[in-house]
């Protein structure tokens, strides 16, 4: 697989889809391995992917929870990740109403998805976070 390296760091660009529905994180992250220099990862179990990220937080750009997991809510595993790496850009999807209380305390989540979520505004509104200037100059040309 080639990635290309973040101009400034110069490490690749990790992206990765948390949902206890493994069809739907494999949904996830074949649509968003569309972005030009990311690499995407699945995992359908949140402990797995926080041993991932501890591991890789230093890569990690954008990380993209379900809300209602067994083993940890979405918003227990960003405020974890958020622990490590402040920077990474913390999405939050749930099929169900999320108080929005919750966002207030816990102050982890960037954005908010609610699901069903079409693959197009997924993939366009994680190119927006992550390179805010590039998709500008796309939508100018």
């Amino acid at each position: 697989m080639d990635t290309t390296l973040d101009a400034e760091t110069q490490q690749p660009v990790f992206i990765a889809v948390v949902d206890d529905e493994t069809d739907l994180s494999y949904l996830f992250k074949d649509a968003l391995s569309q972005i030009d220099g990311v690499m995407v990862f699945n995992f359908s179990d949140p402990s797995l992917a926080f041993e991932h990220f501890q591991s890789n937080h230093q890569n990690y750009r954008v990380v993209i929870t379900d809300y209602r997991m067994p083993e940890m809510t979405g918003i227990e595993l960003l405020e974890k990740m958020k622990a490590i790496n402040p920077a990474v850009i913390r999405i939050l999807m749930s099929a169900f109403e999320v108080n929005d209380q919750l966002f207030q305390e816990c102050d982890c989540v960037d954005k908010f998805l609610q699901k069903p979520i079409s693959m197009i505004k997924l993939i366009e509104d994680v190119e927006r976070l992550i390179n805010p200037l590039r998709v500008q100059s796309k939508i100018s040309v």
